[in-house]
This record gives C-alpha cells, structure tokens and sequence, in this order.
C-alpha cells in the first residue's frame, strides 16, 4: 500500500493503493478533515457492515459466504466495509472511489444522520459538472432512504440522502460511518458500469434475487437501467479519470 504526501490544509488530500481489504481497513487521521483516493489493484466484491453482522432483508438469516468458485471465476477478493448499505462492485480503473473524513465537531457537522451528507451531494455534483459529460443537471437527494429493500442487498440499487442522480439515475453512491470522532463518507463514481459480475456474485448467496424471482427482475432492473457511469472529457496524458474527478471535487469542498 502506498500513500502520497498530505495536501494543504484545511483538507489533507491522500492517495492510497492497494487491494479492497486493505483500503477498508486504513485509518483515517482523526483530528483534520481529509480526502482519501484509493486505488485498487484487483476487482473485489465489498460488503456492507450490517450483511456481516446478519441483517438479510430485515430478517435475522445470516448471510450466506459468496461461493469461492464465483469469486474465482471474476478473478476478485471478498472485503467488507464498516459503512452500513448493501453490496458493491468495484474493479481496477471503473470507478473514482474516494472516502472524507469529517471530525466531530466540523462546522460541516450535522447532528441529523439523513441531513449530514447533503453538503458532500453538493460538492459531487458540482464536481462532476465540471469533469463530465452529463445529460442533465444532477440532483442531490434529499428524502429518506429509497427502495430500502433492494438497497439492503446492493448499495447502489437504492437511492440514499446525499447521492447524486442524473435523469433519476444513480451517479453518486454514498455510505457512512459514524463515531465519537467524526464521519467516514465512503463515495463510489463509475466510470465504467457493467452491473453482471454483482448480479452473479449476489445471486451466488441470496436464491431471492436469481433471475426468475420478482425480487431479482426488480433488483437487475434497478442495477441496468437505474444506474450511470459517467463520461469525463479527455485529460492530458498519464492523467487518469479518477483522478480528474479528484482534483474537480477537491476544488468544490468548503474551505
């Protein structure tokens, strides 16, 4: 794993490489605000904290370990996140995925969980205005938790408060970690968008979302056709996607 240098203040700008599990499992420095772009190195399948502790669709079934032969077959890790929501795909070069950090106490600081990630929706949004070919102007959510039940199973077929859409689909995913310290906000962007490898991994451990169920037909919907990769215009050479959006959302955090 390997980290550049702090940027100014008053964000501490990080990037760290590395393969899932151990980009879940860094430490972020408690005191000061901070970006942090992780890299990955292989493709993983990440799952939220409350699937471990056993939360299956509201019940108290525990989840299923996703079959060895299936992450073989993708040639991906299994790594489980601390932030709550469902199960996320991640791959090498597909997405811009960057958490911030924010200490207690933050004059960003919201008290109202569904209200303490409006700020960061803003700051997406105005980010990837500025680096994307968008159809349309992106809209922060600002209601409560939707399609809670799908949601639960794969974080980015629910739409949450503080994510970001374009034409009512999901550009922006966002998941949160809170303790007396501060806030992890855990941000994934696609740059490319193949929702297959997640269907089939999930399918592997949850019989309720093959194909031919409701719940899968409502689940395979809302992963095809409610969820967008963003287009970013042509960098100078060497200059990655992901690290354009970086530097566009750097620019729009409060100062």
């Amino acid at each position: 794993m390997t980290s550049a240098a702090p940027g100014q203040s008053p964000w501490i700008s990080e990037l760290l490489s590395g393969n899932a599990h151990e980009l879940h499992q860094s430490e972020m420095p408690p005191a000061q605000r901070c970006v942090r772009l992780h890299s990955l190195t292989r493709p993983a399948v990440v799952l939220g904290s409350a699937q471990v502790a056993g939360s299956r669709l509201g019940s108290s079934e525990k989840l299923p370990v996703v079959a060895a032969e299936v992450l073989e077959q993708f040639g991906c890790d299994l790594a489980v996140r601390r932030s709550g929501g469902g199960t996320v795909w991640l791959s090498p070069g597909d997405q811009c995925w960057v958490d911030i950090w924010l200490p207690a106490g933050d004059p960003l600081w919201r008290s109202d969980v569904g209200q303490s990630s409006w700020w960061l929706g803003e700051c997406w949004a105005q980010a990837l205005v500025e680096t994307s070919q968008l159809a349309a102007q992106p809209v922060v959510h600002r209601g409560p938790l939707l399609h809670r039940d799908l949601a639960q199973v794969a974080c980015f077929a629910g739409l949450g408060p503080g994510e970001v859409t374009v034409d009512q689909k999901k550009i922006v995913g966002i998941s949160q970690r809170r303790s007396r310290l501060g806030a992890r906000f855990q941000c994934v962007v696609y740059t490319y968008w193949d929702p297959q490898p997640l269907l089939e991994v999930l399918q592997s451990c949850y019989p309720q979302t093959a194909a031919g169920t409701e719940f899968g037909h409502a689940l395979g919907d809302a992963l095809h056709s409610g969820v967008q990769a963003v287009q970013v215009a042509p960098a100078p050479t060497g200059v990655t996607a992901e690290r354009q959006i970086l530097d566009a959302l750097l620019a729009s955090l409060p100062r």
